[in-house]
Formats: structure tokens, C-alpha cells, sequence
């Protein structure tokens, strides 16, 4: 099946891919607005940045739910790490969870094509503690399942919507993330 166009419907792009990327000034500027004052990493932090990524038309269906009542599970910075590919959550079917990363300007980054996902008859991701709190996958281990890497650049700053269980990896750069899961009442509308 040939997955949707993400710059015509990005929402039908994100159900289908678990992913959905876009390259925003304004969320660039905000990062760096966000980190200088020192709230990046904070609940306030994405109170501040709510206004700014539910004006952005193309992330606004895929968050909304989201960012109606926040139930922020993880505020973090996390910097450049080329070496290193880490992901939030092994655990299948979380769709209540998205990551939303912020981008800085001038970051680059690759996500991993159906990380999300457990090629059948391979058994379950493992993955190791990593020092920043998230976990870390082996490189070799995504070559092995043929989770292909897609390069994201981000000149101006933008914002990345994707699966828990999504794995990336920071070429350059940095992002401000928080792991939101839907609130009840959210969650019950869209069951």
C-alpha cells in the first residue's frame, strides 16, 4: 500500500508511518527561547510552546488531542549523540503515547522507518539503558530487521511527531521532547 503524502494529508501520513515531520521557524525560535530561559524541561516550557505547534495547520490534527488537557510523562533536552539511536518505549501498542521533539535550527536527525513495528518472526526489540534516561538500540540490530533510516533536516528548527516506540538518532543539533499521553477524555472520544 502506498503510504499518503505528508505535505497533502499529514494526518493520514502519521496513522499510517507513526511519524511526521515539519521544518517550522517559529518552533526553531522557541526552542532557543525556551532553553535560554531555562523552561525547555518543563511543563510551563510546553505551555508556552502549545500556541506556537497548534498554529502550525500541519502537526495541529496529529497533537490537538494531545494538548487539549497535557499529561506530560517526560520533559527533556537531548543533544547531538550521532553514535547512539534511542527510543522512549519497546512496548507494543501504545498509540494513547506521541513523542513531540522540537527542533533548534540547523539540527539533523534519522528516524528509523517501522522501528515501531516487530517484522514477523523476529522476537521483541532489546535494548539497553542508555545514560540520558532513554533506551539504546544497537545499529546493528536495526540494520538486521531493515529498519531504513530517514534523514530529517531541520535548517530552521522544527518539529517531529512520532511513536514512543519510534527510534532516532541526533546527528546535529538538539530537541526539547515530551512523551504525552492522551487524557481520559480524549482517549475515550477517540475510541
Amino acid at each position: 500500500m502506498a503510504s499518503s503524502d505528508p505535505r497533502t494529508d499529514p494526518l493520514t501520513f502519521f496513522e499510517e508511518n507513526r511519524y511526521f515531520c515539519d521544518e517550522d521557524a517559529s518552533i526553531g525560535k522557541l526552542v532557543e527561547e525556551l532553553e535560554k530561559q531555562g523552561i525547555a524541561e518543563s511543563h510551563r516550557g510546553l505551555e508556552i510552546a502549545k500556541p506556537k505547534l497548534l498554529a502550525n495547520s500541519n502537526v495541529r490534527p496529529i497533537i490537538e488531542p494531545y494538548l487539549s488537557r497535557p499529561d506530560i510523562r517526560l520533559c527533556t533536552s537531548l543533544g547531538e549523540d550521532p553514535n547512539h539511536r534511542f527510543v522512549l518505549s519497546l512496548e507494543p501498542g501504545q498509540k494513547e503515547h506521541i513523542i513531540v521533539h522540537l527542533w533548534s535550527p540547523g539540527s539533523e536527525a534519522e528516524l528509523y522507518r517501522s522501528s515501531h513495528l516487530d517484522p514477523p518472526g523476529l522476537p521483541p526489540l532489546k535494548a539497553a539503558q542508555a545514560s540520558n534516561g532513554l533506551l539504546e538500540l544497537a545499529g546493528a540490530v536495526l540494520k538486521k530487521r531493515m529498519y531504513s533510516p530517514v534523514t530529517v533536516k531541520m535548517e530552521r528548527g522544527g518539529i517531529a511527531v512520532m511513536d514512543r516506540r519510534f527510534c532516532f538518532r541526533i546527528v546535529k543539533g538538539f530537541t526539547v521532547t515530551y512523551d504525552l499521553h492522551m487524557n481520559a477524555t480524549e482517549l475515550a472520544v477517540a475510541r
